[in-house]
């Protein structure tokens, strides 16, 4: 992998993403763990002053015992990302810098969006989710879990729904009102859910939170397979590819897909001329045409393509 187009990589997939260049306002972004995904989130977010939110791969858990409620919670979420953006926690640490002290957690926020919080939950899980104080003369307060169905105790998924579900409303309240397309980070959107609640939870949130753009990578084929007018930006070594999502009616394409995608990087000199023309078609196809796929046309060689190759070709030239 060459250094410097790696680096032009990521310069290119933030450029596109921030102009707004690509064809729908939400982005799945895939590839290995090496491929760059968590670097392309870090490089959108760093140097926007507001209306852009993050919420890394390790801000997934929730402990109902430690719920509270905090005042004045207008544009705090600049510290939370800021603080989450820094060397030492940016997908390490699981925080929410509440008010620039370098601590607080996400339950000092649940008695204030609780209402929103339990309606949510209800229609994606079909829950009845609620939290109260009782109080004790020997023990003091304590906190009191009710769901229902039997369960008393909060699992990992569980975990994971209820804290992006609260970070999401959090940061729809916090935000100022002059902010007209507000964008939401997600880095590995599916992190412990079930494979159902994978195939369910971009369509939702997006739903839910119309008025926000959502850019989440992921290695999940259900969450590719399910999404709806999205741009999939695929990662391998120091290239990608933009696709449209719509493109994908099961997790049976998805794998497919991916698997030719992910064996690119093993063809000889030939091939990766054909690599190039593919990208440069689904560019076309997918709207997503910028002055930097008009240079790679350029650089092209024709002399050493193949028929099938000037086929292609041939087909990026007169795309309508």
């Amino acid at each position: 992998m060459s250094i410097e187009n790696y680096q032009n990589m990521l310069m290119e997939i933030k450029d596109k993403i921030l102009n707004k260049e690509l064809k729908y306002k939400n982005t799945i972004i895939v590839g290995d763990n090496s491929s760059g995904k968590s670097e392309v989130l870090r490089q959108l977010l760093i140097n926007q002053e507001k209306g852009y939110y993050f919420i890394d791969s390790v801000n997934r858990s929730f402990n109902y015992e430690n719920v509270s409620n905090s005042d004045d919670l207008d544009e705090t979420y600049k510290s939370v990302v800021k603080y989450r953006l820094s060397e030492n926690n940016f997908n390490l640490v699981d925080s929410f810098d509440l008010y620039k002290t370098g601590i607080g957690a996400i339950e000092n926020v649940y008695f204030n969006y609780y209402q929103e919080l339990k309606r949510l939950l209800k229609s994606f899980l079909e829950i009845d989710f609620k939290i109260t104080i009782k109080k004790d003369e020997i023990i003091g307060e304590r906190k009191v879990l009710d769901i229902g169905k039997g369960i008393v105790k909060l699992s990992s998924g569980y975990q994971a729904i209820i804290r992006l579900f609260l970070e999401l409303i959090y940061f729809e309240d916090s935000l100022e009102a002059t902010v007209m397309s507000p964008v939401v980070v997600i880095d590995e959107v599916n992190e412990f859910l079930s494979a159902k609640n994978e195939e369910k939870i971009l369509p939702f949130i997006t739903n839910r939170f119309s008025s926000m753009s959502f850019i989440v990578t992921t290695h999940s084929a259900d969450v590719i397979a399910s999404s709806i007018d999205c741009n999939i930006l695929v990662l391998c070594n120091d290239d990608y590819e933009c696709l449209d999502g719509n493109d994908f009616s099961s997790v049976t394409d998805v794998r497919e897909i991916f698997s030719k995608v992910y064996n690119l990087s093993n063809e000889d000199e030939t091939q990766g001329i054909e690599v190039i023309l593919r990208h440069l078609l689904n560019a076309k196809i997918s709207e997503t045409w910028t002055k930097i796929e008009e240079e790679k046309l350029r650089n092209i060689n024709k002399t050493i393509l193949s028929n099938s190759q000037r086929l292609i070709l041939n087909q990026i030239v007169n795309w309508l």
